[in-house]
């Protein structure tokens, strides 16, 4: 068995509960990260087919069925954690910044109401308790900004190893953990121990060379994630042009950009909307915005994601696309009306001085 060990640090806090959704440091979650970007890096060797990458998965990662008609197999892949202590952040702190939505107005005077910028993003663990205008924790635990663990790794050896490793590069690059982790929540690093080699430092050039990006058109072929994609202008991943003191200054950030590049797409319709617009097929649902025959209990999950980095003493940002095919019925909305919907958030994201696409 080869053996690698990481110190993990958090550099947003992390929603990431366990039986009792309190936030407790976990071997599971991590695991499933690992899964995650290991698909990703092994999905153009395996052709892009979902049946070879779930054989090797399973062989690799393990299985344990019911009625065990699958085969139950034995992960090949241990995980330990130096601690499983429950995370330090026991109440959401005081001061969060507010942004400005321009289709949230006060109900009394129709003028624009701001909003909270991380109760945006973090929406479901985080909420708003009636006559209380600050935000709250759902339960009582969370895992805070800075903490951190150590993770020790025992992996097969050969090929499945490489592909393993280049999977724990792509978590440091992309990973997050928890819930609401799409928008940057739990933003995972990777500081490799002495004797485990390094993760690269993230550039276009190591990125395109791990073989894990593709065309924007093909990737919404597919209707899972399986590559970062690509575009004329190079890869789909920006970085924010400014670094931020700390994580509140840096949500807030990715707030304000979020609202922006979704706003950017207007509306025409309101509740019960008989057609699908172009919002829709960014994410689903949408407030006030809920379409007829979906009505609001159908869910797609935004491909756009977010992350924090450490860099030196600040934070930078990191939005990444990795497109795939909604797999909601889209009516009339079919594949041109997708890619040219991509097409404008990316062009909007080009435009903004706030951001620079990642060279």
């Amino acid at each position: 068995m080869i053996k690698l060990t990481y110190t993990l640090q958090l550099a947003s806090p992390a929603f990431l509960g366990d039986a009792a959704q309190k936030g407790v440091w976990r071997t599971p979650p991590l695991k499933a990260l690992i899964r995650e970007w290991w698909r990703i890096a092994v999905a153009r060797e395996l052709g892009y087919d979902h049946r070879r990458i779930k054989e090797r998965e399973k062989a690799l990662f393990g299985t344990a069925a019911d009625d065990s008609r699958d085969g139950n197999q034995k992960s090949q892949i241990r995980l330990a954690l130096a601690h499983w202590n429950e995370g330090c952040c026991k109440e959401w702190p005081a001061g969060e910044s507010r942004v400005t939505h321009p289709e949230v107005k006060d109900r009394n005077t129709g003028r624009l109401r701001p909003v909270g910028s991380e109760l945006y993003l973090g929406y479901g663990p985080l909420l708003l308790e009636k006559g209380n205008p600050n935000t709250q924790l759902k339960n009582n635990a969370a895992l805070q900004a800075g903490e951190d663990n150590q993770l020790r790794l025992a992996l097969p050896p050969g090929a499945e190893a490489q592909a393993l490793q280049r999977a724990i590069t792509l978590a440091h690059w992309f990973g997050t953990i928890g819930g609401r982790s799409r928008n940057g929540w739990g933003s995972l690093l990777w500081q490799a121990a002495d004797g485990t080699p390094a993760p690269e430092a993230l550039s276009r050039t190591t990125l395109e060379q791990t073989g894990c990006t593709r065309a924007l058109r093909d990737c919404l072929a597919l209707d899972w994630p399986h590559a970062i994609g690509s575009d004329t202008k190079g890869v789909l991943v920006w970085r924010s042009s400014q670094t931020f003191k700390d994580w509140r200054s840096a949500m807030k950030f990715l707030a304000q950009t979020k609202i922006d590049f979704r706003t950017h797409l207007d509306f025409t319709t309101g509740k019960n909307s008989p057609r699908v617009e172009p919002r829709h097929v960014l994410a689903y649902p949408v407030t006030n915005h809920s379409v007829g025959q979906w009505g609001n209990n159908a869910r797609l999950a935004n491909t756009l994601r977010f992350k924090l980095h450490r860099e030196g003493d600040g934070l930078r940002a990191l939005i990444y696309h990795t497109p795939c095919k909604p797999t909601l019925p889209h009516g009339n909305l079919g594949l041109p009306g997708i890619f040219d919907t991509w097409q404008k958030v990316h062009r909007f994201l080009d435009d903004q001085p706030t951001l620079t696409r990642l060279a």
